[in-house]
């Protein structure tokens, strides 16, 4: 009995693997990858780009001429209001004109063919009362541009002081989008020098006046539009100066149909899909409407739940299919 229950199994196991064969040659098995087609909330983007930079900063000018003393900070060092930056040497009142812009000219040019530069230097001081400048905001220092004993002119920049705990880039978006674009619209903010990570951003601010700008096309009309980095963003990895784009969600459309592009076969009758039904290569034609940054609305031709084989299997019409690997929602 053993002996004939063994013999069925063998048996049974030949069978099944025959018909599995004539399956499988059937029209030439494929083993494919299929996913099934959902419904998304789908964004509408204006996309830009531009250069990551340290949001706000405020130049420290100098209030009149004089002579730079002791330098108090250097570039990169963080300070707080009230801080001291720098010291000058600023003329006694009776000898103003000592250090007035034309004197000061006359006195760069005799330092600059003088063996003593340091003594016409040290000489001018007796006439000038030594001041501390101080920092009146919080943040850290950035271009700095004087040193010690150096001339200051009135009005000069001397330093900026930025606040490196927030960035944003300044993106320039053609004249035919701006009107899309508004403050606090979300953005997606990818970098070159990091192609793997995605930063959020807002819309912080869009510039009164247009500009002319060189674009692919050549000279175009565009508007700055600046999105700041999200606060709870980790920042320790970039550096401004750094290539960004920036996709601003200007609207939502709701429980829309989309097939991501790649999916979206063509021929001389139109788009189309295959579909997987019965374990077969379905060919479905489609219709398409709105257009996303990732995918197409399928408005004709499939509906939520359909299960599509992936593209990038070389499948024919009717084609036996034995799913390799299957996704069960599809991110457009």
């Amino acid at each position: 009995m053993k002996r004939y229950l063994y013999l069925f199994s063998v048996t049974a196991v030949i069978v099944g693997m025959i018909i599995m064969s004539g399956f499988l040659t059937a029209g030439g098995i494929y083993e494919a990858e299929t996913f099934v087609i959902k419904t998304h909330d789908m964004d509408n983007t204006v996309t830009g780009s531009g250069r990551l930079r340290y949001s706000s900063g405020k130049n420290i000018r100098s209030y009149y001429s004089g002579i730079a003393g002791e330098i108090n900070v250097k570039n990169g060092d963080t300070v707080k209001s009230g801080d001291i930056l720098y010291t000058i040497y600023k003329a006694d009142e009776s000898y103003t004109s000592m250090l007035s812009d034309e004197s000061i000219s006359a006195l760069l040019g005799s330092m600059t063919g003088s063996n003593d530069a340091s003594g016409i230097i040290a000489e001018a001081k007796k006439y000038c009362t030594p001041e501390a400048v101080y920092s009146d905001t919080d943040g850290t220092v950035t271009d700095l541009s004087i040193h010690e004993d150096d001339i200051i002119k009135k009005d000069a920049v001397v330093m900026k002081i930025t606040d490196t705990n927030t960035l944003e880039i300044p993106v320039d978006i053609n004249e035919l989008y701006i009107g899309l674009i508004e403050t606090g619209q979300k953005a997606e903010i990818s970098f070159t020098a990091m192609p793997d990570r995605k930063f959020s951003g807002e819309v912080t601010a869009v510039a009164d006046e247009a500009e002319q700008t060189s674009g692919l096309t050549g000279r175009e009309t565009t508007v700055e539009v600046t999105v700041t980095l999200d606060s709870n963003e980790p920042t320790e990895n970039l550096r401004a100066g750094y290539s960004a784009s920036c996709s601003v969600i200007t609207s939502t459309d709701k429980d829309v149909l989309v097939l991501p592009y790649e999916q979206i076969r063509t021929d001389d009758n139109g788009d189309f899909v295959f579909l997987m039904k019965d374990n077969r290569a379905i060919k479905k034609y489609i219709k398409t409407g709105r257009e996303y940054k990732d995918g197409a609305e399928i408005s004709d031709g499939l509906k939520s739940g359909d299960i599509i084989i992936d593209s990038k299997e070389d499948i024919s019409e009717g084609q036996n299919v034995i799913i390799k690997q299957h996704v069960v929602n599809s991110d457009a």
